[in-house]
């Protein structure tokens, strides 16, 4: 990393520094409040910008919380208008973020970009005190574990921001369903605080998270995250600082490695907790007599089809995993219905990629190329779920593996 004078003179940005001392006395009086009307929020997860849960660190889930987060501050009624609003006007200005802070079991730092058309990340870096590191690269994902020599990969993007911090995100997220959000002042600055607060539980499994937002800026400037619903024992994920850049140098996102590492591809998963939402038998299309390969062309084209015809009980009967999302989310999220990167044209689905094993069955990744509205190409790797349930052969669509990449 570069020293912290060589990046002020570098960048422009706008920082607002948070101490643990002071963020505990703002956030212990949060919890206090929150433990009097505590409510559990079950949100099944999008199927589309899905972050798989990286179960060898903290750094995927964490950093995916904040968009959640994000949603929740500006789903909040009564409040929504101006949050949205003016949320926009302010993160539109920049294209990368800073954070540093605490994980169990020692400090961090990371580093992620918005790709060139401010719709989602592709460059991601997160350096830790114990040697840890993991980037994305060439639509990749790496993470290098010292005490092993070794660097696990994926061919996708699993790591990082979901979809930017952008305006099309804030747009999305802001008809989301609410959480608790709390409006104070920083004990020590004076400074305006909004502070967002929720338990949720989606495809990384039970979360819970608190969240400052500088009521003036409209920015993140520290969150804590756990993995649990009621926000008890030592917080997984600890961001003291959060700094929103206009621009950063392309160096941040090189790294060089110690040692000459062996490079270990990782296993296709889902995770244990979401098991359950694939194992439904009326979801999903029977797969009698049919090789793998042509059931996810089958299930892959059907669900491609109800995606540009905007038909969203035929998105829920296929992919279960929706089954219970608002109807405007898949809308706005799924469907993209008006946005320049709505789906308009399936043109290619691949031969599987790579496959997995849950306790349902097999699971298969398969690449999926398809033309948006304003004319550009994007693959996504579909993941399909083959299950045998009363003896009765089927699959069903999981979701994204990784996030979806521009075509050029």
């Amino acid at each position: 990393m570069k020293s912290s004078e060589e990046i002020k003179k570098m960048m422009v940005d706008v920082q607002i520094n948070t101490s643990y001392e002071k963020d505990k006395q703002v956030l212990d009086d949060v919890i206090t409040a929150m433990e009097q009307s505590k409510t559990q929020s079950v949100i099944k997860p999008s199927t589309w910008r899905i972050i798989m849960k990286n179960r060898m660190t903290k750094f995927g889930p964490a950093a995916a919380v904040l968009l959640v987060a994000l949603y929740m501050l500006i789903g909040n009624q009564g409040r929504t208008a101006w949050a949205f609003e003016q949320s926009i006007d302010a993160i539109k200005n920049y294209n990368s973020v800073y954070m540093e802070g605490t994980l169990p079991d020692g400090y961090f730092e990371l580093w992620g970009r918005s790709d060139e058309n401010g719709g989602q990340s592709e460059d991601f870096v997160v350096r830790t005190s114990n040697g840890i590191v993991s980037w994305v690269k060439d639509g990749s994902t790496y993470i290098y574990i010292p005490t092993e020599n070794k660097v696990y990969f994926e061919n996708a993007i699993t790591n990082g921001f979901s979809q930017w911090l952008g305006s099309e995100l804030l747009e999305l997220l802001a008809s989301m369903k609410s959480t608790k959000v709390m409006y104070g002042k920083d004990p020590d600055t004076g400074r305006e605080l909004v502070t967002v607060m929720s338990s949720i539980l989606d495809v990384k499994g039970p979360q819970s998270f608190i969240i400052n937002f500088d009521a003036e800026t409209k920015l993140a400037v520290s969150m804590k995250q756990w993995d649990n619903m009621d926000m008890s024992g030592v917080p997984g994920f600890v961001a003291n600082k959060i700094i929103f850049y206009k621009d950063v140098d392309d160096s941040l996102f090189e790294v060089t490695l110690p040692e000459n590492p062996s490079y270990v591809e990782k296993p296709l998963t889902i995770p244990d907790e979401n098991i359950s939402l694939l194992s439904n038998p009326d979801y999903g299309i029977s797969t009698e007599g049919m090789s793998e390969q042509d059931a996810c062309d089958k299930i892959i084209t059907e669900m491609y089809e109800a995606i540009i015809a905007g038909d969203i009980e035929q998105i829920k009967q296929l992919c279960p995993v929706s089954a219970n999302l608002d109807d405007k989310f898949i809308t706005n999220f799924i469907i993209r219905e008006g946005k320049d990167n709505q789906v308009v044209e399936l043109l290619e689905i691949g031969k599987i990629s790579r496959t997995g094993q849950t306790k349902l069955g097999t699971i298969a990744a398969v690449p999926v190329i398809c033309k948006c509205k304003d004319g550009t190409k994007m693959k996504d790797k579909m993941i399909v779920q083959f299950r045998n349930l009363a003896g009765e052969p089927s699959c069903v669509v999981y979701g994204p593996y990784g996030i979806s990449q521009t075509v050029k």
